[in-house]
């Protein structure tokens, strides 16, 4: 019932919102006088596409909110952000978990810290944040502030730095789980060095949970998530490393999509045997449907919003986020479009599919 309101407040909207045709966004922070966007490293190239506009699925796509454009900040760069006019400066938010945090502190007023290493803590951030991308889900409650709305079908698989090494190259999953739990500190004969990616980040999470580790053991080190260049601390990606991998950014970094963030000689390996996350090479790489579809390595990503803001008759009604998140043809819940002037056509090139339900739900707010 709520995705049928904020979608019909979109289309009042109007769908012909002024498109402009630009390259996939930089690597820097947005200028705009609409809804602000955070979290998730995983939806951050396509989200930046879609926000400043794009021309990559062969016609010009740009998510609006009504006269309003909207501003999708980057996972990492800076130590803080300032997201408003005459807002205050907050600590970044990087990732799933620490977007969603910040959605939740700009609704109920309560101080955020950021999990951005020397970030600001306790600042009030009161209606400065709008949109959270996320790459994982949350428990649903039927009258939960929050509303996850339906983006991509993404799929989680993991890089290596092992070289030629074959036995990289497939390692099952209770391969996977020794490897992280360091009681298999050894692949192809080398020693491994598992890479885990930040706190805050739902591809940790959603790792952590679809390889069934109980604790990282002592020889985790951190990174980044989807960057196999450096490290967290800014030292070099290790040898023989091996690290969670969206599907979809390894999609977007090869065909050029993305920002490029692979190390050299780094690969994709798949913890399905014969199964690999991907097809082609180069600019001609796309998502592998199958693997995709697999119940534990696939998985669903989201926009997260205030539910009374998207939700008509309400008296936080918003028609401008509304507008910005319903599934009219160049918005950001656009999903099942293969026309290239339509918002779901450019998040196929970014290797996203189409989300497994367009179902929304309710969730709490974060702690």
């Amino acid at each position: 019932m709520n995705r049928k309101k904020f979608i019909a407040a979109g289309a009042a909207l109007g769908l012909a919102a002024t498109l402009i045709a630009t390259a996939p966004a930089a690597n820097a922070e947005p200028v705009a006088n609409g809804p602000v966007i955070v979290g998730s490293d995983t939806l951050q190239d396509v989200m930046n596409a879609l926000a400043n506009g794009t021309n990559i699925s062969g016609g010009n796509v740009r998510s609006t909110a009504g006269s309003a454009n909207a501003a999708s900040f980057d996972a990492t760069g800076s130590v803080s952000i300032q997201t408003k006019t005459g807002g205050n400066r907050f600590g970044r938010p990087n990732g799933s978990g620490d977007g969603v945090k910040a959605l939740s502190r700009s609704i109920d007023g309560q101080p955020y810290t950021s999990a951005t290493s020397g970030a600001p803590a306790n600042v009030v951030i009161s209606n400065q944040v709008d949109v959270a991308r996320s790459s994982s889900g949350a428990t649903v409650v039927a009258n939960g502030p929050l509303l996850y709305i339906p983006f991509g079908r993404d799929a989680l698989a993991y890089a290596h730095s092992g070289g030629s090494n074959a036995a990289f190259d497939n390692l099952d999953q209770a391969t996977l789980k020794g490897i992280f739990e360091c009681t298999i500190t050894q692949v192809g004969g080398v020693t491994v060095t598992p890479v885990i990616p930040q706190t805050g980040s739902g591809t940790r999470n959603d790792w952590i949970s679809k390889v069934g580790i109980g604790t990282l053991g002592g020889c985790v080190v951190v990174g980044q998530e989807h960057d196999t260049n450096s490290l967290a601390d800014g030292s070099a990606f290790p040898a023989n490393a091996i690290t969670p991998m969206s599907a979809a950014q390894w999609v977007a970094q090869n065909t050029g999509a993305g920002v490029d963030r692979r190390g050299s000689g780094v690969k994709i390996g798949s913890p399905i045997a014969g199964v690999s996350p991907v097809t082609g090479t180069g600019t001609a790489m796309v998502p592998n449907s199958t693997y995709y579809a697999n119940s534990t390595w696939g998985r669903d990503t989201y926009i997260v919003v205030e539910n009374a803001r998207v939700t008509a008759g309400d008296a936080k009604f918003d028609p401008n986020l509304a507008n910005l998140v319903s599934n009219a043809t160049t918005k950001l819940g656009n999903t099942q479009s293969t026309l290239p002037g339509q918002a779901g056509s450019v998040k196929k090139k970014f290797g996203f599919l189409a989300p497994s339900t367009s179902t929304t739900f309710r969730a709490a707010l974060r702690s």
